[in-house]
């Protein structure tokens, strides 16, 4: 009588687990690969993210401190030096704002820096302030007895920095003064 054995020689054997648990290995391996990048891309985001709130928030306040120049009862010439600009220097131009502004010339003096130190930032915000036109107030009643009230208009533009020069924000507003 001869006896069998219940199992198989290990000549029968194809290495099929070997196989499947390498397979299974590289599934995994490219899965997690694929979960890494994915974090650091949402790392990457949420830095630039924050680089360009601070941005923005350093443009604000450039705003505030140019609008809280013009609430000043003497503001000074817009001459182009510290950040004070006409809008359009050529008096003879019937158009009320003109094509290219005069401060993005290079011989212009430049924009005017916070004067409130801003932490975390790469450069601090700077502003200019360009004197618009003047327009006869509205619901006025004209008087002989004084002079025509009018309110001056001027366009203020910020820049803030983030983190680095890379984030910029630039901040425009329209600011009206009664004269």
């Amino acid at each position: 009588m001869s006896y069998r054995s219940a199992y198989r020689s290990q000549k029968g054997q194809g290495g099929a687990v070997l196989i499947v648990a390498l397979v299974f290995t590289l599934i995994l391996t490219v899965i997690s690969v694929a979960s890494m990048q994915s974090a650091t891309l949402q790392e990457r985001m949420a830095g630039n993210t924050k680089d360009v709130n601070v941005a923005f928030q350093a443009a604000e306040a450039g705003l505030r401190e140019a609008e809280a120049v013009l609430s000043q009862v003497s503001v000074g010439p817009f001459n182009g030096s510290k950040g004070l600009y006409l809008s359009c220097p050529d008096p003879d131009d019937d158009r009320k704002a003109c094509s290219k502004p005069n401060w993005t010339d290079k011989a212009s003096k430049g924009w005017f820096v916070l004067t409130d130190n801003i932490d975390h930032v790469a450069r601090q915000p700077e502003y200019i302030i360009e004197e618009m036109t003047k327009v006869v107030g509205a619901n006025e009643v004209l008087d002989s007895d004084r002079a025509i009230p009018t309110d001056s208009f001027y366009r203020v533009t910020a820049r803030g920095y983030g983190a680095s020069e890379r984030s910029m924000v630039v901040l425009s507003t329209t600011y009206r003064r009664a004269d």
